[in-house]
This record gives C-alpha cells, sequence and structure tokens, in this order.
C-alpha cells in the first residue's frame, strides 16, 4: 500500500468514524430533536391559519388593436363607393398596448374605481368606504372631519379630501396594484389587485378593469363615432327634403294632369320640381355611400377587448394548504433542530 492510499483509507475511516458519532448523538437527542420540531411545526400551523392571508384577484384580457387586416375590405369598399379610405383611417398610436399599461396606473383611473359602488346584493357602500374599513382609516378621516359616505357623490372634493385620496391611490399603485404585460409577443395584459379583504380585491379588480377598458374604447371610437352622428344626421335632413320635393312634384302633375306642350310656361314648375327631385336624390346617395363606409370605419375602429380569466370567488391566497404547510414545518423544525444541537455539540467539544 502507498502513501497516497494510505492517506485516503485514513480519511474515509475517520469521516465514517464522525458520521457514526453524529447520528449517535442525534439518536441521544432524539426527544429534543422530537420536542423542537414539534414546536416549530405547531407555530406554522399556527401562523398558516391565524394571520389573514392576503388575497389575489387576477384578470387577463386580450386587446387587439390593429386594424390593419379590416384595411382591405375598407378600401375595396371604398373604391366601390368613389371614395379614398384614407380619409377615414386615424394612422395615430394613441392608447398602443404600453400607454394602456399607464392608463391604469393613472390617478384618474384609480379615483374613479374608488368612487364606484361595489357590485354585490344588499351591499351598497364605495370602495373607498371598504378600503378605509379594511385599512382601519375611518377613525382618522372623520376626526379631520371627512364624511366618507358622501365622498363619491362629491363633484369636486375639499383640499383636504382630495389630499387625502392622493395618499389612498399613491398607496394603492405601491402596495396593491398589478398591472403587468406576460410576454412581450403578445397583446395580452394582467391586472391585478392584491389584499388582505377578498371582497375588496375582486371588486376593485373588476371595476377597475371595467372602468378602464370603458374608457379605453369610447376614446379609441370618438372621432368615428362623431362622423358616423354627423353623416347620420345628414342623410336623415336630406331624406326628408327630398320626401318634400317628391311630394310637391307629385302636387304640381295632379294639378296639371295633361300639360299644354305648346305653352312652356306651365312647364317650369314642374320642371324645377323634377330638378330638386333629382338633385336631392343624388346628394342622398352620395350621403348613404358615405354614412357605410363610416359604420364600416367605426367597427373596424372598435377595439377587441376579449376577457380570458376573471377573479372568481374563493380567491387565491398566501395561505398554504395543510399538506404543504405540515411539510415546510417538519422540514423547518428538523433542519433548526439538528442545526442548533450541531452548534452545541461543536461548542462542547472545543
Amino acid at each position: 500500500m502507498n502513501k497516497n492510499n494510505y492517506e485516503e483509507s485514513i480519511s474515509l475511516s475517520f469521516l465514517f468514524k464522525e458520521i457514526k458519532l453524529f447520528i449517535f448523538f442525534l439518536l441521544k437527542n432524539k426527544h429534543k430533536i422530537v420536542l423542537f420540531t414539534s414546536c416549530i411545526l405547531f407555530f406554522t400551523i399556527s401562523y398558516n391559519y391565524l394571520i389573514k392571508p392576503t388575497y389575489y384577484a387576477r384578470t387577463t384580457f386580450v386587446l387587439d388593436n390593429n386594424s390593419e387586416n379590416s384595411m382591405g375590405d375598407l378600401s375595396s369598399i371604398a373604391s366601390l363607393a368613389g371614395l379614398n379610405a384614407s380619409s377615414f383611417i386615424d394612422a395615430s398610436s394613441l392608447f398602443q398596448i404600453d400607454n394602456i399599461q399607464e392608463l391604469y396606473r393613472s390617478d384618474k383611473m384609480i379615483r374613479k374605481t374608488l368612487m364606484s359602488k361595489i357590485k354585490e346584493p344588499k351591499n351598497n357602500l364605495s370602495l373607498i368606504e371598504l378600503l378605509l374599513k379594511e385599512e382601519k382609516l375611518e377613525k382618522k378621516w372623520n376626526n379631520l372631519g371627512v364624511d366618507i359616505n358622501k365622498l363619491n357623490s362629491k363633484k369636486n372634493l375639499t383640499r383636504l379630501e382630495d389630499s387625502l385620496t392622493k395618499d389612498i391611490i399613491k398607496s394603492i399603485k405601491k402596495n396593491y396594484l398589478l398591472v403587468d404585460k406576460p410576454s412581450r409577443k403578445t397583446t395580452i395584459l394582467e391586472i391585478g389587485f392584491n389584499h388582505k379583504s377578498e371582497k375588496l380585491a375582486k371588486n376593485f379588480n373588476h371595476n377597475l378593469v371595467k372602468i378602464v377598458n370603458q374608457f379605453y374604447n369610447e376614446t379609441k371610437t370618438l372621432k368615428t363615432g362623431s362622423n358616423l352622428k354627423i353623416l347620420q344626421r345628414q342623410s336623415d335632413s336630406v331624406k326628408n327634403i327630398l320626401d318634400t320635393s317628391i311630394m310637391i312634384l307629385a302636387e304640381i302633375d295632379q294639378r296639371i294632369p295633361n300639360p299644354n306642350p305648346l305653352t312652356k310656361v306651365s312647364l317650369v314648375p314642374y320642371q324645377k320640381a323634377m330638378i330638386d327631385v333629382q338633385a336631392n336624390s343624388t346628394i342622398y346617395k352620395e350621403l348613404l355611400k358615405q354614412l357605410e363606409l363610416a359604420k364600416v370605419t367605426h367597427r373596424n375602429k372598435t377595439p377587441l377587448i376579449q376577457l380570458i380569466d376573471e377573479p372568481i370567488y374563493p380567491l387565491e391566497n398566501s395561505r398554504w394548504k395543510l399538506l404543504k404547510t405540515l411539510l415546510y414545518g417538519l422540514c423547518f423544525g428538523f433542519g433548526i433542530s439538528i442545526l442548533l444541537l450541531s452548534i452545541k455539540r461543536i461548542f462542547k467539544t472545543s
């Protein structure tokens, strides 16, 4: 046996000996290990089930803001009508996906959400009332002279009310609100709200998504909707004028059923009425083309917001399941007890 093999056999035998002694040491203190592990397990279960968990409300939706696929059909209709479709197409990049994320974080949208009502039966609370109640801030606001019950019905807040509301909004954006885009390659948005109140988490998430998406939809179609209303009023007006001119033509024709072709003057009223009918018919025909094109443009400008997942009761929360709690408690307790006993043995040996 050479020197290296001899040293290796000594080191291995020493290692096995130490492991054996350590196992004997643990077996000797098994009652302490069991007791300490049981205590850690008890505290883990108590903490998990006695402490109020944080609830997670999540809404994911897909946003289709690209109208390129519909431009081919729109251009075809425009060419058939003899019109230029580019005059109806707004190439603005307003409210792209990144801007919508900032819209969800805006003070205006969060404020409107706070002032909205809870959509639950037999519950007429506003979200700001529920939030102050859960955060134990009712007494503080009342002492400052703020009537919480009338906040959501006020058009203009006082300086103090506005300042306190801004503090609440800052806290929401910092601690509770989640606005995330899971993948840069998709147009899927995830909106979340985390809170220890399950009711507040679900209702705030639901109302915020509804308010922001409605605002986005209305703003996105504001211009095309306005054009559509104007064209609709113009076409209705011209239609009434056309109906009137047709009635006048019929009355003239009825008064002179067989006019003398030699008397040219007697034909003038009829010819004027006929010209009015033809002119109004042409104008009405062109307005109808414009109106139909505007309807197509308005539909194409209307964004597709398709909800994928919505928060439903019971919400996911931070509380561990019983099996997971037992496993974590046992592992943590066993590991800590062995570590403490090992440290004690090292100090005692030294």
